[in-house]
C-alpha cells in the first residue's frame, strides 16, 4: 500500500483501498484437547501456530474439533518448485490410520 500510495502521490493520481472480505477468522484449538494431544503423540512434535489461511476456522465454528496437520514443509508449499517427499507422504499415511483408528474406533 505505501509503495502504491507514494507512485498514485508522484503521479497526482488518487488511490484507494478496499478489502473484498473480512478476512479469515483465526483459528485457536487448545493445546490440551484430546486431538491436539494425540497428533503431538502420533507426530512426535509439539503442535504451533503458524500464520496462513486455512479452512480450519470454518470447521470449528461448525463445532468439530480442528487442527492443520500434513507432510511437507511450508517453506516450500505454493511455490513453483513445490514438492514433497514421497517418504513423508508415506508417514503422513501411516499417522493418518492411525489417527482415524484411534478416533473413530
Amino acid at each position: 500500500r505505501e509503495i502504491i500510495a507514494a507512485i498514485s502521490e508522484r503521479r497526482k493520481l488518487q488511490c484507494s483501498f478496499n478489502n473484498l472480505f473480512e478476512g479469515t477468522p483465526a483459528l485457536s484449538t487448545p493445546a490440551d484437547s484430546e486431538l491436539v494431544k494425540l497428533t503431538e503423540k502420533l507426530t512426535g512434535k509439539p503442535n504451533h501456530s503458524v500464520v496462513f489461511a486455512t479452512e480450519g476456522p470454518y470447521f470449528a465454528q461448525l463445532g468439530m474439533e480442528t487442527v492443520v496437520l500434513g507432510p511437507g514443509s511450508i517453506d516450500v508449499a505454493h511455490q513453483p518448485d513445490e514438492f514433497i517427499e514421497l517418504k513423508q507422504i508415506e508417514q503422513s499415511i501411516l499417522m493418518y490410520r492411525q489417527l482415524i483408528n484411534k478416533i473413530c474406533a
